[in-house]
C-alpha cells in the first residue's frame, strides 16, 4: 500500500510539471518584469531542481502539508478537505443507488427469465453502457430542470437556506441540527447527480449479478437444497445470491476509481462544490499544490477502498483468508 502511494506521488509530481504552461506567468500581470517573475518563482520554490522540489514536497505531504494554493493563496489541504465531504456524499449516494438498482434488476431478470422484465433489463443494460454519466446529467438538467422544473440542477442547497456546518457533510449536518428544510433541499440537489453517476454502474452490476446467478443456480449445493425441499425463494435470495455477490463486490472495487473520475464531470455539470470542481479550477490555473494534493487524496481513497473490498470479499467467501 505504501509503495503504491509513493509511486503515485512520484508520477503525479513529475507529470504535472511536464504539462505546458507556467503557473508563475499565470499569476502575474502581463507587464511583469523578469525580476518579478524570478522573485515569485523563488518564493514558490520553483527555481530548485525537480528532485529537490519533490523531496521537500514529500516531506511536507507526510505532515499533511501540500503547500499553498497558487490560485487561492490558502493551504491546499484546507481547500481539499473543505470540498471532500461533497464528493464523498455524491459518490456514496451514487454507489448505494447503483448497488440497490443493479442487484434488484439483475435478480429480477434471472428470477423472471424469458418474461418482459428480463427483456426490459437487457435494454436498460444497453442504455447504461451506451450513455456516459455526464450525458445522463445533461439530459436530466434539460428534462427535470428546464422542462418539468421539479428538481434543482445546480449547487448543493437552496441559496435562501442556512445550514450550520458541523461535520462538513451537508446531509449529516442538516440532521444533527434538525434543519429539515435544509435536509430536504440537500437531498433534492443530490438526486439528479447521484442518479446520473449511478446509471452506468447499474448496468454493469446488473449484468454481473445476472451472469453470476445463472452460474450459481447450477451448482451442486443449490441442486441439493432443492432436493431437500427448501423453498425456492430461500434458495434463490439467500443461498444463491450471497455467492453471486462475490464477483459483484470485486467489480464495485474496480469501478470505484472510475466513479471518482466520473464525479469530476458530474460536479462540473451540476455545479457542485466538490473536489472535482476544485480539480478543474486547479488544472485551469496549473495550481500544482492543489493538483498534487487532489491526486494523493484520490489515491488514498482508492487504496483504502480496495482494502475494504478485500475484507468484504473474505467475509462473503470464507475460503479466502489473509495471513
Amino acid at each position: 500500500m505504501a509503495l503504491t502511494l509513493l509511486g503515485i506521488s512520484v508520477i503525479a509530481f513529475v507529470l504535472f510539471r511536464l504539462v505546458p504552461g507556467d503557473p508563475v506567468l499565470a499569476l502575474l500581470p502581463p507587464n511583469a518584469t523578469p525580476n518579478d517573475i524570478s522573485a515569485l518563482r523563488h518564493a514558490l520554490g520553483l527555481d530548485q531542481p525537480i528532485y529537490a522540489q519533490y523531496v521537500i514536497w514529500l516531506r511536507n505531504a507526510f505532515q499533511g502539508d501540500f503547500g499553498r494554493s497558487i490560485r487561492f493563496g490558502t493551504p491546499a489541504m484546507e481547500l481539499i478537505l473543505s470540498r471532500l465531504p461533497i464528493t464523498v456524499t455524491l459518490i456514496t449516494s451514487s454507489e448505494i443507488i447503483a448497488l440497490a438498482l443493479g442487484i434488484f434488476i439483475g435478480t429480477t431478470a434471472v428470477s423472471r427469465k424469458g418474461k418482459i422484465t428480463s427483456k426490459a433489463a437487457s435494454w436498460f443494460s444497453f442504455l447504461g453502457f451506451a450513455i456516459p454519466d455526464f450525458l445522463w446529467g445533461i439530459m436530466f438538467i434539460v428534462i427535470f430542470g428546464a422542462v418539468l422544473r421539479i428538481l434543482p440542477v445546480t449547487g448543493i442547497i437552496d441559496l435562501n437556506l442556512n445550514l450550520t456546518t458541523i461535520t462538513g457533510f451537508p446531509v449529516l449536518d442538516a440532521l444533527l441540527t434538525g434543519n429539515l428544510p435544509a435536509f430536504g433541499s440537500v437531498l433534492g440537489h443530490l438526486a439528479l447527480p447521484s442518479i446520473a453517476l449511478a446509471l452506468p454502474q447499474v448496468a454493469t452490476i446488473q449484468r454481473t449479478i445476472s451472469s453470476s446467478l445463472l452460474d450459481v443456480t447450477g451448482e451442486d449445493y443449490i441442486l441439493t437444497d432443492r432436493a431437500k425441499g427448501l423453498p425456492d425463494r430461500y434458495i434463490f435470495y439467500v443461498r444463491a445470491l450471497k455467492n453471486a455477490l462475490i464477483p459483484t463486490v470485486t467489480l464495485t472495487g474496480v469501478q470505484f476509481a472510475f466513479v471518482l473520475g466520473g464525479s469530476v464531470l458530474i460536479e462540473l455539470v451540476f455545479a457542485l462544490p466538490g473536489i472535482g470542481n476544485l480539480a478543474f479550477i486547479a488544472v485551469k490555473w496549473k495550481d500544482l499544490p492543489v493538483i498534487q494534493g487532489i491526486v494523493v487524496v484520490y489515491a488514498v481513497i482508492v487504496v483504502v477502498t480496495a482494502f475494504a473490498i478485500d475484507l468484504l470479499y473474505s467475509y462473503l467467501n470464507p475460503k479466502i483468508r489473509f495471513g
